[in-house]
């Protein structure tokens, strides 16, 4: 058991290895180049510093023309995904399915993700600094959506996207919130709202759908994960077991998932 654990560890160590290196590469500026100059994202709370945003590693004066039609691109299959998005009610899969034809130039490019997903963060951390909440959970939700995808589908470092982590940025409480894009953008931008709202307690959600918790949220130290898949979690024993049947049947496709993941890793 022990050496299975330290093999474990080794395989996620060196996964995310991997995926440092890959956004390293992907954010060098062009040879003579300098670091991009803040970009406008349409966002009111008069802040001058970007957040990280990452639009590409062209250079912003020299290839402007470029850049513009990077992002225009980005912002465009952005718009779309959205759109989809809310008219399925908040469905990722369905909105998913709706652009992968039509933007599948977006999809599968490296660097356009990482722009989505980096935008998603820059007005996300806005959002929270105009207090305006609401609509930074929603950023922050589709921005550790699209930061999966690319592990997923992009990277080969994780077997597939955690849906419960998504789900409870969507409802986040506010140390949830603010740590998540805190620990994310490339600025300090945070560092004081964090200090105020560190000490609030994090939220989790249960996964079974009748939970007697109101709104199935409980304190997230109080979790527990399914053990097999790792892909759901529950506020109890009981809930856990009532879940079971609805549960047993995702529960083996992400086990069957996260198997092949690690025997590929070896």
């Amino acid at each position: 058991m022990t050496s299975r654990k330290r093999a474990n560890g080794k395989k996620k160590r060196a996964a995310k290895a991997k995926a440092k290196v890959a956004v390293a590469a992907q954010n060098q500026p062009l040879q003579g180049g300098r670091q991009m100059q803040t970009i406008d994202t349409d966002r009111s709370d008069g802040a001058q510093c970007d957040h990280g945003l990452v639009p590409s590693h062209y250079h912003w004066t020299s290839h402007r023309e470029i850049l513009d039609t990077y992002m225009n691109q980005c912002k465009v299959f952005l718009q779309a995904f959205v759109d989809e998005f809310d008219g399925a009610g908040g469905d990722f899969l369905a909105a998913y399915h709706a652009t992968k034809e039509k933007f599948v130039g977006v999809w599968k490019d490296f660097g356009k993700m990482s722009f989505v997903v980096s935008f998603l963060l820059a007005c996300g951390t806005s959002k929270v600094l105009e207090g305006n909440a609401r609509i930074a959970r929603k950023y922050a939700a589709l921005s550790s959506y699209f930061e999966m995808y690319v592990e997923v589908d992009l990277l080969n470092t994780r077997a597939y996207p955690s849906w419960a982590k998504i789900n409870e940025l969507y409802s986040a409480d506010m140390h949830t919130l603010v740590s998540f894009l805190k620990k994310r953008i490339r600025c300090s931008c945070l560092d004081e709202l964090y200090k105020e709202v560190k000490s609030i307690p994090k939220i989790g959600l249960c996964c079974n759908t009748v939970c007697p918790l109101p709104c199935g949220k409980t304190n997230r130290s109080a979790t527990k994960c399914c053990s097999r898949c790792r892909a759901a979690n529950y506020c109890s024993r009981e809930c856990q077991v009532a879940a079971w049947q609805g549960h047993k049947g995702e529960c083996a496709f992400y086990a069957d998932l996260k198997a092949k993941f690690e025997s590929e890793q070896e």
